[in-house]
């Protein structure tokens, strides 16, 4: 006889089948959250801010829209320094990538501490930011290209490499970009018409006339035209906690700030006294010295069975005979 050991009570084969019950139940959580995850997945989509005459070395401001359209919450990571948290890719048309820019090749041989914000993005949401492409890429000639965008959700490693980062990069969209030949000169870089291929100039006009000229660009939607004669750094800088921001951060932080400030104005989520749309105004009142003028309005908003009346004072500053909005109150006139 062979001895075989103790009894346990147990038979080989029931021990197996729970062995194996397990493994299941273990394999069905990990695919389940692993489908989680991947329904948790965002989209990035890219679109230049504004239509405007590109030319080497001049600003190319970039739209970064994160977009959350699945039935579970997205989080991610944002870095302050934004070239850890997205990175562009611009070809030729012979698919020959363009160098990185000096400014990217600094801020990403620095070893300074990466700060950032964890921001969680429910179904449905979407969160934008402005980027300038020549933070990025080093666009030296005139030519035809093709951008593409990287958004890293847990950040890129120091020199943004795949392998550097913590998590895979979300790619987005492809934009034609056309730069012309031409030095970056303010009236190179400004914006165009609405529906028109004429460049938008500031021009040498009265104070009146700056007003309500920028008062009807709001009227028709045109916000090029609107933001033409709007000095949105000294209207950032009205406000205390924005100004203290402001001036604690570097050049390229400022500029973020500033056009992050012009994303908000056109959603109507700051300042929204400005950029809400009257149903008819009347300069009631123009005075200005050699370089300091204010107007004087009375606006009305129309709603069902009255309309209410506010009187907006906007304060100007003349720059290179150019005057621009600076500043601007407003005073409730009543109904009528």
């Amino acid at each position: 006889m062979v001895y075989a050991g103790p009894r346990t009570g147990r038979y080989p084969h029931k021990e197996t089948q729970e062995v194996y019950a397990r493994r299941t139940v273990l394999a069905a959580a990990l695919a389940v959250a692993a489908c989680a995850l991947a329904a948790a997945q965002a989209q990035v989509s890219i679109g230049f801010f504004d239509k405007r005459m590109y030319v080497p070395g001049a600003e190319i401001p970039v739209k970064v829209t994160i977009r959350n359209d699945s039935p579970a919450p997205f989080r991610f990571k944002l870095a302050e320094e934004r070239r850890l948290s997205v990175s562009f890719q611009v070809l030729t048309l012979t698919n020959r990538s363009l160098e990185a820019s000096d400014s990217w090749k600094r801020a990403m041989a620095s070893d300074s501490p990466a700060f950032y914000r964890e921001l969680a993005l429910q179904p449905g949401e979407e969160y934008s930011f402005i980027e300038d492409l020549r933070d990025y890429v080093s666009i030296e000639d005139p030519g035809a290209y093709i951008v593409r965008c990287s958004f890293w959700p847990e950040l890129a490693g120091r020199g943004g490499s795949v392998q550097a980062a913590a998590a895979p990069a979300i790619g987005s969209n492809a934009l034609s970009l056309s730069v012309r030949p031409g030095a970056p000169t303010p009236a190179s870089s400004m914006a165009f018409g609405a529906g028109t291929a004429e460049i938008l100039r500031a021009e040498r006009i009265s104070p009146d006339e700056v007003v309500s000229r920028t008062i009807q660009a709001r009227q028709k939607a045109r916000w090029n035209e609107f933001f033409l004669y709007l000095d949105l750094e000294r209207l950032l800088r009205a406000n205390p906690e924005k100004k203290r921001s402001y001036d604690r951060e570097s050049d390229d932080g400022r500029r973020r700030m500033l056009e992050a400030y012009r994303v908000d104005l056109m959603a109507s989520v700051v300042d929204a006294d400005i950029v809400v749309v009257p149903s008819s105004f009347e300069i009631l009142e123009t005075r200005y010295g050699q370089s300091y003028g204010t107007v004087v309005v009375l606006a009305k908003f129309a709603y069902p069975g009255f309309s209410m009346l506010k009187e907006y004072r906007y304060e100007l500053e003349k720059r290179d005979d150019i005057w621009y909005i600076v500043a601007y109150t407003v005073l409730n006139k009543g109904t009528e």
